[in-house]
This record gives structure tokens, C-alpha cells and sequence, in this order.
């Protein structure tokens, strides 16, 4: 077949996709050889040779990726259902880390474990709580309960802010709905972020820090404080505020600021609010690994700065 009638595949094509279109498996292999085609699991392709993954940053490639890949997971595993983180990037947002495998839903009494690169797990799904489209989906809502009573609490905040800030996640119902889960795992932890999640927050950086510091004991901040003058003039907002010591809590790092530009721009924000009798503390992804961030705030906030 040459390339002006090369066939119109899905974007994301399996190997049956490619045989009903006339092609043969060495032709398949031949177009992964050559790049023209690119692989996302075994058996599922990219015929545009994985362009809609390119120009994205690490983060978002991976993501993009993974999600192909429980397209992929879910359409060759009947039965089952794209669940936990897998389904949360399929809807959109955020997770605290990426997983290695596909997370995939199967009834109680089906085999569960680990198996090319999915992981099947129990789930008792009712009918509200999936969603069928191209593959069958656990509903956000449901999503975010077994992501929450199965992993941590920055698991559950990360994903939970999101949600509750875009209008998807609604705690009220969640609430209402506490029973079900009683007496089983992880109803505890469910119970206890259902409490804590907040739209408030903007960046699962954020999200993640809020659940270091109830986890560090750190004292708990006020969050995006708008930071005026004396004249009352507007100087910043900013992430985290802990009022009685004076100290803005800036969860970025230097990430956000790339270019030079906005590097300068932050430096002279960060002045203002310094000129205001704020200390500033920053930090990113790497500093919620110890208690050395923690240790830090707790001092700053019990020997506040004299003015």
C-alpha cells in the first residue's frame, strides 16, 4: 500500500483497526520501525506517530500517555472499568503522581493483581457509579472516593481541590453518602478529606503542601490572602498566609518563573511584600520530602519577626 492511500485509522488504532483497514502485521511493524506509527501498549498504536504527545512538557506527555493507555487497557479487558487515578486523568484533572500502571476496575469475585503493565483492582461499582462512553469510566465523584481511601491524604487533596474548584466534585452528596462506606476500608480517611477539600486551593503543589503541614503538624495557614499597603493599596496575592507571625508561604519554587521577565517581576512582587514587615519562605515539590520545611515554619511562626 504506498503512502497517498495510506487508510484512515482512529487516532488511536489496535491491531484488528489496522487489519480492517488491509493492512498486514509486517506492515504495522514496518510503520513502528520507521516512526511513522508510534506504540502506546502492546497492541495499541498512534498512527500520526504519537504527535498529539509532542510539544507537551514531561508531565503532560506522560499523562496524555497514560490515559491512551487505559483507553487501550479498558477496550481489551471487557468487563472492566478505567478507575482510581486513571479515571481522574481521564476526566481532566490532576493527580498527585502519575502511575505507573492502568488502574482498572473488576467486580468481587474476579481475578485481581498485576498483569501487562494494568492493575486490576475490586471495586463494587453501582450503575450512578460509572460512566459509559468510549470505554466505560468510574464517575468523578466515585473516582475520588477510592483515590482517597486508598492512598494518602495528598492523593485525595490533590485531586479533590480540583474538582470541587472546576464545579465536578460536589461534598455535600459525598457527605449525604458516608454510610455506604462504613465498616470498610478507608472510610476513615474519606470521612476526614471530606473535611479538608477546598477549591480554594489553585496547584496540586498547593494541595500537596496543605496536606504536609496537617501531616507535619505544622499550624495551618490562611490561603490566597490578597497582601495590601498601608494605603490599602493592593501589593499581592499570595498561596499561604500564617497571620500572627507575619509569613507568606509561596508554593512554587522558581518553576513558574522561566523566562527572565518573570523572574524579575516575582523578585520585585516578593520585595513589596517584604517592604510590608512579611517574611516570604518558598519552596517546591522536592522540600515536602523531609521535615526540614516544616521545622523551618514552625519556627518562623513561634519567634515571628519583631518589627
Amino acid at each position: 500500500m504506498s503512502p497517498s492511500h495510506l487508510p484512515q485509522l482512529p487516532a488511536l488504532s489496535f491491531m484488528v483497526d489496522a487489519e480492517r483497514a488491509g493492512l498486514t502485521r509486517d506492515q504495522v511493524r514496518q510503520r513502528l520501525r520507521s516512526g511513522d506509527w508510534h506504540r502506546i501498549t502492546r497492541g495499541a498504536y498512534l498512527p500520526d506517530g504519537g504527535e498529539c504527545l509532542d510539544d507537551r512538557s514531561e508531565h503532560a506527555r506522560r499523562a496524555t500517555e497514560h490515559r491512551l493507555r487505559a483507553i487501550a487497557g479498558a477496550s481489551r479487558n471487557r468487563g472492566t472499568v478505567v478507575t482510581d487515578a486513571s479515571a481522574a486523568l481521564l476526566h481532566g484533572l490532576p493527580v498527585q503522581r502519575i502511575p505507573s500502571n492502568v488502574q482498572l476496575a473488576v467486580p468481587p469475585g474476579a481475578w485481581s493483581g498485576t498483569r501487562s503493565g494494568i492493575d486490576f483492582r475490586i471495586r463494587d461499582l453501582g450503575d450512578d457509579d460509572v460512566i459509559h462512553e468510549r470505554i466505560p469510566v468510574t464517575s468523578v465523584q466515585r473516582c475520588w472516593v477510592d483515590i482517597t481511601r486508598f492512598g494518602t491524604l495528598a492523593h485525595s487533596l490533590v485531586t479533590g481541590d480540583a474538582g470541587v474548584r472546576a464545579g465536578l466534585i460536589a461534598v455535600e452528596p459525598l457527605m449525604s453518602d458516608l454510610d455506604r462506606w462504613r465498616g470498610k476500608r478507608g472510610c476513615r480517611r474519606l470521612a476526614r478529606a471530606l473535611q479538608l477539600v477546598d477549591g480554594v486551593r489553585e496547584s496540586p503543589l498547593e494541595s500537596s503542601s496543605f496536606a504536609y503541614f496537617i501531616e507535619r503538624g505544622v499550624p495551618l495557614p490562611r490561603m490566597q490572602v490578597e497582601i495590601r499597603g498601608m494605603t490599602g493599596a493592593f501589593i499581592a496575592r499570595v498561596d499561604f498566609l500564617w497571620d500572627g507571625a507575619r509569613l507568606v508561604g509561596e508554593a512554587d519554587g522558581m518553576v513558574k518563573y522561566a523566562e527572565r521577565e518573570q523572574l524579575y517581576a516575582e523578585k520585585r512582587r516578593e520585595d513589596l511584600i517584604r517592604s510590608e514587615g512579611y517574611q516570604v519562605v518558598r519552596w517546591g515539590w522536592s522540600d515536602l520530602g523531609s521535615d526540614a520545611l516544616a521545622k523551618r515554619i514552625r519556627g518562623l511562626v513561634r519567634s515571628p519577626l519583631v518589627r
